[in-house]
């Protein structure tokens, strides 16, 4: 009895630690399944990078799928999906609009990396006796058409979210009220702009700006923003097949998913055998550098229409998921360039076991993150709300249906 007595406050004790104040019944929790698992992939491997000679494996030849792949093709569903619930509450697209898409995006991003980034550049200044701004990252230039990235590398995805965030309700504007497009097919058009123009670009980049295709071409050409922004763009196009074709996208979602698990699975292989130089001797190939980072986020979108019916289930395990999704934010920017390269000083000059050394890590960036979320990023995000409000960002919506 005395054990059971003790698992049940464990358990209580586990999940009042894991729980963040939030409804989840509201939530599509399915994409919260995503964005923890992306998250924590994203930490497992920047682990590797570090570690990996340590553990006596190649990084470089582990199957592992791209989470950055997974992340944004489920952002780009939940804010088209978003959007286009909201444009079609309204007359027409106003600047105002506009401008509330950015603020609500905005104010959700922003802030926590500015604060981070500057964090960093005085820490590093501190040792370094030197201090070195990064104006680029500062701006989100720093692999907008190039990869210049050398301060708080990992942070490059961040730049293509804020660049998709910017161009995307502008393009919207744009397209539906100076150039009196209905609403259904300004969306279509943005995302298929997106997609023919980055694929157009990776051709060109394949041909022209890196020929020789070797492995630092390949890992610079992976984070340039104009290549990659068409990864979200595959999330707008479920969303607006699950918007404007709801019994399609409810009717095949069982079909869709087998299919689409079978194609991630099999450009996983496929992407091992290349690694491992099984399939070619080039490093990098035509396939790789186009049709991979389509076919990828294709099969992602395909498995879309079932993680939309998952639903949150009251257990331990759900609740950490949804507690390392809400923090997932304050987990990346925590985990690299601060936390990690700091770790690897610890197992430098003090901990020579790679297995308590990453332990360690895990424990710090989640409690750091826990902090820096609650703290920090949530009483920053609830703002947002206030600030439409002040700014008068706010209009009036009609009865419009689809």
């Amino acid at each position: 009895m005395y054990y059971l007595w003790y698992f049940s406050r464990l358990k209580k004790t586990l999940l009042s630690i894991f729980k963040i104040n939030t409804n989840p019944e509201k939530r599509y929790f399915g994409f919260d399944i995503i964005r923890a698992f992306s998250v924590v992939l994203v930490m497992q491997m920047h682990f590797l990078q570090h570690f990996s000679q340590y553990l006596g494996i190649n990084y470089f030849m582990l199957p592992l799928p791209d989470p950055v792949d997974m992340f944004f093709v489920c952002s780009g569903f939940l804010i088209g999906y978003q959007h286009l619930n909201e444009v079609h509450k309204l007359d027409k697209i106003t600047p105002k609009y506009t401008a509330r898409f950015l603020v609500m995006r905005w104010v959700r991003t922003l802030p926590s990396y500015y604060i981070l980034l500057t964090f960093l550049v005085f820490l590093f200044a501190l040792f370094s006796k030197k201090l070195d701004i990064p104006f680029r990252n500062y701006f989100f230039i720093q692999a907008l058409y190039e990869n210049r990235s050398k301060f708080y590398r990992e942070t490059w995805t961040i730049a293509i979210e804020e660049w998709f965030y910017f161009t995307f309700p502008v393009l919207f504007y744009i397209i539906t009220s100076l150039l009196k497009v209905n609403k259904k097919k300004s969306f279509l058009i943005i995302l298929l702009l997106y997609i023919f123009v980055c694929n157009f670009l990776k051709v060109y980049y394949y041909y022209h700006v890196f020929p020789s295709h070797t492995f630092d071409q390949w890992t610079k050409f992976r984070e340039i923003v104009v290549l990659r922004i068409d990864t979200i763009a595959i999330g707008l196009l479920a969303a607006y097949v699950c918007y404007f074709y709801t019994d399609f996208w409810d009717k095949y979602k069982y079909k869709f998913l087998p299919l689409g698990l079978i194609i991630y699975i099999g450009s996983i292989i496929f992407y091992w055998t290349w690694s491992n130089k099984i399939v070619t001797a080039e490093f990098a190939t035509f396939y790789h550098y186009t049709f991979y980072y389509l076919v990828s986020p294709i099969s992602i979108m395909l498995c879309l229409p079932y993680l939309k019916t998952i639903r949150f289930k009251d257990n331990f395990v759900n609740h950490f998921i949804l507690f390392t999704s809400l923090i997932s934010y304050s987990i990346f920017l925590l985990h690299g360039t601060f936390l990690l390269l700091l770790f690897v000083l610890v197992y430098m000059a003090v901990i020579k076991n790679v297995y308590i050394v990453y332990a360690l890590w895990m424990f710090t960036t989640f409690f750091l993150a826990n902090i820096f979320y609650n703290k920090i990023e949530l009483p920053i995000m609830n703002m947002r709300r206030k600030i439409i409000e002040k700014l008068n960002l706010n209009e009036n919506q009609s009865n419009n249906l689809r």
